[in-house]
């Protein structure tokens, strides 16, 4: 077992003498206020058997967990891509397998097919809990093998990634490892946003190896690339830090720019998801284009129908559908799905808020319009509770510096977008303003048939189609008797 703990401080702010005590033992931390990045890296043999299964019936395995919390604006630094909150799952299985071990992981929430293969090899997968907690039962079996024997802390330290707002896991079948990678992306200590981070790093065993680089961001990079300076020591071996400045391409990027969503009200059966952002009157480059990109659960669903319809997507503020993937039947519903929903890709319509917008400060906005499918009849409720994630928003911006971009330890794979764009492409994310709400999502009340109720609606529904056919046949009936013409007949005589 391998572990890698980076701490990045807030720019100009200069570090306290009685933060860091380093020793030839370990390194004690005292209210350090730094975004928190732990990675540790297993071998094959030393996961548990559950763990094994898992890994073992794919030949490459991404899961990315985000709870949609905790963002920091403004961030110019590593672990600035974003996701929509949920799991996310890209996996390459191995020939003939169901991935069985990869369901019962994520839960009955998702599905396998849920999304086509891409790439011709990847298939995607996801999940609409962000709390995941099968994910806390994977580290705490992990964290049984690993520990035993050893010191508490490192049961207690691999338990506790799964508390970070993000946190992915990377199976490498070429060298048989499984990367488990938490960030908690704001200046406090996780839990508390206004203190610091109080803990005590330290080898669990004497062959164990703990590196920890502590730094700040460096102003003076270039655009397109990420600079840190500060001090690494490798915990156990060193009894001093080392000073270090080191520069590299970032394929991902925040910007500044903030945005917020919700339904606009009333909802209805067709709800409209309103995104406003503020862009601040500039794109990052000529070459970039606005995209967002939407992970949709069930029981929402989008009609590609509608999405090709250039003068309504003008009026949405959009340019364009760039991908639509997962469930797109207009008239199924939900309870008879069995995929966990849609993907969407759109690029936005910029030049309009250029044009028009710009010079009165006016924000940017766009519409995901939308539609919900029945839902399974329930026992007692009337209404279901329907949450969607915010869509992550970026600027996509074509470079000629692709051949720099291998050299970024920080960045991540396997996001879901990134497929969509030409290979030489930089993103600059914008960042959830949570006002008002605690996770960077919207919910709505979608009504249910009350089950209890159902059969007198289907008696009642029998009853009517009855009379009305009895109605039917009478009058035909009549009708073919002469009873109406007669009686016509009659009329015409009085006249």
């Amino acid at each position: 077992m391998k572990r890698r703990v980076t701490f990045i401080t807030p720019p100009g702010k200069e570090i306290p003498d009685d933060a860091l005590r380093l020793t030839k033992d370990g390194l004690g931390v005292k209210d350090l206020k730094a975004i928190r990045e732990e990675r540790f890296t297993f071998e094959y043999d030393e996961l548990p058997w559950f763990a094994k299964l898992l890994v073992g019936e794919t030949r490459e395995l991404y899961i990315r967990f985000d709870n949609g919390k905790d963002y920091t604006p403004g961030w110019k630094g590593p672990f600035s891509s974003r996701l929509p909150p949920g799991v996310h799952a890209f996996v390459v299985p191995k020939e003939d397998s169901e991935l069985k071990q990869l369901e019962m992981f994520l839960g009955s929430s998702s599905d396998i097919q849920s999304v086509s293969t891409t790439y011709d090899r990847f298939t995607k997968v996801y999940a609409s809990d962000p709390t995941a907690t099968k994910l806390h039962l994977l580290l705490d079996n992990i964290a049984a093998r690993i520990c035993k024997g050893v010191d508490r802390s490192c049961r207690d330290d691999i338990v506790n990634l799964g508390n970070a707002p993000s946190v992915d896991l990377t199976y490498d079948p070429t060298s048989k490892v499984l990367d488990i990678t938490a960030a908690w992306t704001t200046y406090g200590s996780g839990t508390t946003p206004n203190e610091g981070w109080k803990t005590y790093i330290m080898p669990y065993t004497p062959t164990g190896r703990v590196e920890v680089g502590i730094f700040s961001h460096d102003e003076t990079a270039e655009e397109e690339e990420i600079s840190l300076r500060g001090q690494i020591a490798v915990v156990g071996e060193d009894e001093e830090f080392k000073p270090t400045l080191f520069a590299f391409p970032a394929r991902h990027h925040s910007r500044s720019n903030i945005f917020t969503a919700d339904f606009q009200r009333p909802t209805g059966l067709h709800p409209k998801l309103e995104v406003t952002l503020a862009l601040g009157g500039k794109s990052p480059g000529d070459t970039c284009s606005l995209n967002a990109y939407f992970a949709i659960p069930q029981p929402f669903f989008v009609d590609p129908y509608q999405l090709e319809d250039t003068s309504l997507l003008k009026s949405l503020g959009i340019t364009a559908l760039i991908a639509l993937e997962g469930e797109t039947d207009l008239e199924a519903p939900g309870y008879e799905m069995k995929k966990w929903g849609s993907t969407v890709v759109l690029e936005l319509d910029t030049q309009h808020y250029f044009d028009n917008r710009v010079k009165d400060h006016l924000p940017m906005e766009f519409t995901l319009p939308l539609h919900l499918r029945y839902l399974e009849p329930h026992s007692s409720k009337s209404n279901q509770t329907a949450t969607l994630p915010w869509p992550t928003v970026f600027w996509a911006c074509y470079s000629e510096e692709w051949d720099k971009m291998s050299a970024s330890p920080f960045d991540r794979r396997m996001l879901g977008y990134e497929e969509y764009f030409p290979e030489h492409t930089y993103f600059y994310h914008l960042t959830p303003q949570l006002i008002n709400r605690t996770q960077a999502v919207s919910k709505l009340e979608v009504p249910v048939l009350v089950s209890k109720d159902g059969h007198l609606i289907e008696q009642a529904t029998i009853g009517i189609i009855a009379i009305g056919f009895i109605w039917v046949v009478a009058k035909t009936l009549l009708s073919l008797l002469g009873v109406g013409n007669k009686q016509a007949v009659v009329h015409q005589k009085k006249e």
